[in-house]
C-alpha cells in the first residue's frame, strides 16, 4: 500500500458525497490523500477554534461507496499531524476487510455495480452516446470520472443501469452533472424516492430539484430533424419559436405534476433543472430561447448618441412553429408561482466530464486538452461575446462544475431561491419594465468545445 497526495478536485470526485459540509463552519480542508488502490481516501482539516490539524479517513464499503470511519489525532504541527494521519490510514488498511463491512447481516447487501458493460437486455438497443462513451478512447477521462461519481446513485426506480445504457442516458448524465454541481456547492442530499430527483439542504436553506431534458421528438420510429438556418432571420425564428416550444413541452409537463404538494417539497423552494439534449451543439443556440420562454420577453439593443448601450424589451405573446402554438411566459402560467427558479446548463457534456477528469487525475497519462469558445464580455456596452482559448493541461487551469450554470429566478415565486446557493452561477431577474438584471461570475462561458489529443 502506498499513500499518495491528490488534488481537492480528485478527492471531491471520489468521495465528496460522503462529507458533511457543516464541518466547513469550524474547519478547512488543506490537503488530500488516497491509497494507490483507492480503498482509502482522506483529507487533512484545520480546526479554526484551536488551530490544530486532524485527518478525516474514508473507506470504500462493499458497494464501493466511501464512508467516514475515523479521525486521526488533533495536532498543532502539520507535519506531525500528517505522520499521525498516515499511521492511522495504515492501521485501517491492515484491518480493511472488517472496516469495509457496512451491511454485515443484511439479507441482500449492496454490491459493486458495473455501469458500463451492456446488459443482455440492452445490447441491441444501446444509446449512441452511451456507446460513444464506452468505446471512444477520446472519452476515457469522462468515463473514468463518471464511474466513481455514479456510486452515489440510489436506484429508486430499480432500472437505473438499463436506462443509463439505453433511453435514459441523457437524463442520467444530466442528473450526474447536477449531483456534482450540488456537492460542489456544499449541498447535502437527503435520501429520497424517485420523485423529486433531489431533496437538498444547504447553508442557505432547504430546497428541491426536479430534472428534465428536451429531446428530439420520435414519431413512428423516425427522429425529427432539428431545423437549421441559412440566414440570420431564419436563426432568429428558430430561437424565438422552435426551441421555446421544446422547453415549454418539458417544463409544462413537469408543472402539471404538482411536485409542490409532495411532503418533501411543501414550504420549500422548488427548482426545475433543464438542459438541451437535441444535439451536442444545440444548447449553444437554444440558451437564449429559454429566457424568451420563461419571461415572455426578448430584448433588442442599440447604442445612444453617447455610445451607451440601450436595451429595449419587447413582449412575446406566443411561440409558433408549424401547427404548434404555446403561450410565452412560463413564470406567468397558473401554478408557476410554486416554481422558484429554472436552472440550465449547456455544458453537462462529455467535454465537461473530460476536462474535469483530466483536471482531477482520471485521464490517461499524456492526454492533452484545449478548450475554445466564447464568454460574456463584462463591458456594459458590449453586444458581442469574447473568444477564449484555454490549455486544460496548464497547472493553473481551474474549472468548477457550476461554471456555465444559469439560474432564472421566478419574479412571482412563493418561496424565492437564495442566490447564495449557487454563488458561481449567472443569476437572472426579470424587472417590472421587462428588462432583465443579471449578475455574472468573473468568467461565464457562453459555449465551448474541447479538443483532445491522446498519447501515441
Amino acid at each position: 500500500m502506498k499513500i499518495q497526495s491528490i488534488k481537492a478536485s480528485r478527492f471531491n470526485a471520489l468521495a465528496a458525497y460522503a462529507r458533511n459540509p457543516t464541518v466547513k463552519l469550524y474547519s478547512e480542508e488543506v490537503d488530500w490523500y488516497q491509497t494507490d488502490d483507492l480503498l482509502i481516501v482522506a483529507c487533512m482539516i484545520l480546526d479554526f477554534t484551536d488551530g490544530d490539524y486532524a485527518g478525516n479517513i474514508m473507506v470504500r464499503d462493499e458497494a464501493e461507496r466511501y464512508r467516514n470511519v475515523t479521525l486521526s489525532a488533533f495536532i498543532s504541527d502539520f507535519e506531525h499531524a500528517k505522520t499521525a494521519l498516515f499511521k492511522k490510514m495504515e492501521e485501517c488498511y491492515g484491518n480493511i476487510d472488517n472496516i469495509r463491512l457496512q451491511y454485515e447481516g443484511e439479507i441482500n447487501p449492496p454490491t459493486p455495480v458495473d455501469f458500463f458493460t451492456p446488459l443482455k437486455t440492452t445490447r441491441n438497443r444501446l444509446d449512441n452516446l452511451f456507446e460513444e462513451l464506452i468505446n471512444n478512447p477520446m472519452h476515457l477521462s469522462a468515463k473514468n470520472i463518471i464511474e466513481p461519481m455514479m456510486r452515489w446513485y440510489e436506484d429508486a426506480d430499480g432500472n437505473f443501469i438499463e436506462q443509463f445504457q439505453t433511453t435514459g442516458f441523457r437524463q442520467r448524465i444530466w442528473e450526474l452533472y447536477l449531483f456534482a454541481m450540488l456537492i460542489e456547492n456544499d449541498v447535502v442530499l437527503e435520501p429520497s424516492g424517485a420523485i423529486p430527483d433531489f431533496i437538498c439542504d444547504s447553508f442557505y436553506g432547504k430546497f428541491c430539484i426536479e430534472a428534465t431534458t428536451i429531446n428530439p421528438t420520435v414519431t413512428k420510429g423516425v427522429v425529427e430533424s432539428i431545423p437549421t438556418s441559412s440566414s440570420l432571420a431564419e436563426l432568429e425564428n428558430i430561437q424565438l419559436n422552435y426551441y421555446p416550444i421544446k422547453f415549454g413541452s418539458a417544463l409544462f409537463s413537469k408543472l402539471r405534476k404538482q411536485y409542490w404538494l409532495k411532503e418533501e417539497c411543501v414550504g420549500k423552494p422548488l427548482i426545475f433543472a433543464v438542459t438541451d439534449c437535441l444535439s451536442p451543439e444545440s444548447g449553444k443556440i437554444s440558451k437564449n430561447s429559454l429566457a424568451y420562454y420563461l419571461y415572455g420577453y426578448m430584448h433588442e439593443s442599440q447604442h445612444d448618441d453617447n455610445g451607451q448601450l440601450q436595451i429595449l424589451p419587447r413582449r412575446i405573446d406566443e411561440h409558433r412553429w408549424g401547427e404548434k402554438v404555446i403561450p410565452s411566459g412560463f413564470f406567468n402560467l397558473d401554478n408557476s408561482e410554486h416554481i422558484s427558479a429554472v436552472i440550465f446548463s449547456n455544458d453537462a457534456s462529455f467535454g465537461k466530464f473530460n476536462r474535469m477528469g483530466l483536471m482531477s487525475g482520471f485521464a490517461p497519462a499524456g492526454t492533452q486538452m484545449r478548450r475554445l469558445g466564447t464568454m460574456y464580455d463584462p463591458d456594459p456596452n458590449a453586444t458581442e461575446q469574447l473568444p477564449f482559448y484555454l490549455n486544460v493541461n496548464d497547472e493553473n487551469y481551474q474549472e468548477l462544475w457550476t461554471e456555465g450554470l444559469d439560474v432564472y429566478h421566478n419574479p412571482n415565486a412563493l418561496f424565492p431561491l437564495s442566490p447564495s446557493i449557487f454563488e458561481n452561477a449567472a443569476h437572472h431577474y426579470l424587472l417590472p419594465d421587462g428588462n432583465i438584471r443579471t449578475t455574472f461570475p468573473e468568467f461565464m462561458p457562453y459555449g465551448s468545445i474541447t479538443r483532445i489529443c491522446l498519447p501515441e
